[in-house]
């Protein structure tokens, strides 16, 4: 199998930590892309959205959606499985989907921030998905008080978001939401004790 990803990526970062939690790295060749935007990167010519991470089976056939990916890996694994059983299976994927909304409303502001001068941002939008995050943050950090540090594709996804936010906080103002500094210090405990979390902190 083959995956193509970015260090920088949270999305790339949850296949990643998967791949390690069920040490599946031998068979996995890695291929980091140097810039996803980038139209003559490799990683373009097989993958038609383009997007990062993307994961080519044995088979050939290529999986696009880091959600499917982590999930398909998931389920190749051999370790206890990350999505849980039964009524605890919902709330996992509940703050698993939770935390990618907020890298889904963050990564769209985060070009125009890169790319366009100050005077052409949309300052409005910018304002709204700040005020979605802060809410999103205290849902996060309710749903995470159920887990404590335990480890499924939900806490795993969690750490991912919140330590983007922060890698980035540049342009996502991480640290000005109220429930930062105690999330902050929850994913530290998280990195430090999971060695698929700590060997896939982005770069």
């Amino acid at each position: 199998m083959k995956l193509w990803y970015s260090d920088s990526s949270p999305y790339a970062r949850k296949v990643r930590s998967v791949m390690y939690y069920h040490q599946l790295q031998n068979q996995i060749e890695l291929l980091q892309a140097t810039s996803g935007m980038d139209k003559h990167s490799p990683h373009n010519q097989d993958n038609p959205l383009g997007r990062l991470p993307a994961l080519q089976m044995e088979n050939g056939e290529w999986l696009y959606n880091s959600s499917l990916i982590a999930e398909y890996l998931d389920h190749l694994g051999s370790q206890p499985s990350l999505y849980g059983s039964g009524e605890q299976r919902w709330q996992i994927l509940r703050l698993h989907y939770l935390a990618d909304g907020v890298l889904e409303n963050e990564l769209s502001t985060i070009p125009e921030k890169r790319l366009r001068p100050h005077s052409e941002w949309w300052l409005e939008r910018h304002q709204q998905i700040f005020q979605r995050t802060e809410q999103s943050l205290i849902a996060i950090q309710q749903s995470i008080d159920l887990f404590g540090e335990a480890l499924n594709i939900g806490t795993l996804n969690a750490v991912c978001a919140i330590d983007f936010l922060l890698f980035r906080k540049d342009w996502t103002y991480a640290t000005n939401h109220s429930t930062m500094a105690s999330l902050k210090s929850w994913v530290e405990k998280m990195n430090a004790r999971y060695a698929c979390l700590n060997e896939t902190y982005p770069k």
